[in-house]
């Protein structure tokens, strides 16, 4: 599997990671793909994945972070939406 990511553009490094589960909202697996390849990283339980998609789950868990600060912020105000 190294090998294959390589050639896919991968560096070949793996390391462990574990994703919240709570058998309700976060219960299902969680999707990465990169550059053809795909990955259902199971939760609740360390995985070793490849570096790449470690880097992509920690991205993806900030962005869910800020946008739910977000929410919180503007919830309760006013929002123009514009005119349709």
């Amino acid at each position: 599997m190294a090998k294959k990511m390589i050639k896919k553009g991968l560096s070949g490094e793996t390391t462990a990671i574990t994703l919240f589960y709570d058998g309700d909202k976060y219960k299902d697996p969680m999707f990465v793909g990169i550059n053809g390849m795909t990955w259902m990283i199971k939760r609740g339980e360390p995985v070793e994945v490849p570096v790449e998609v470690a880097n992509i789950v920690k991205d993806s868990i900030a962005r869910d972070g800020k946008t739910a600060q977000m929410i919180r912020e503007i919830a309760g105000k006013d929002i123009d939406l514009g005119t349709f």
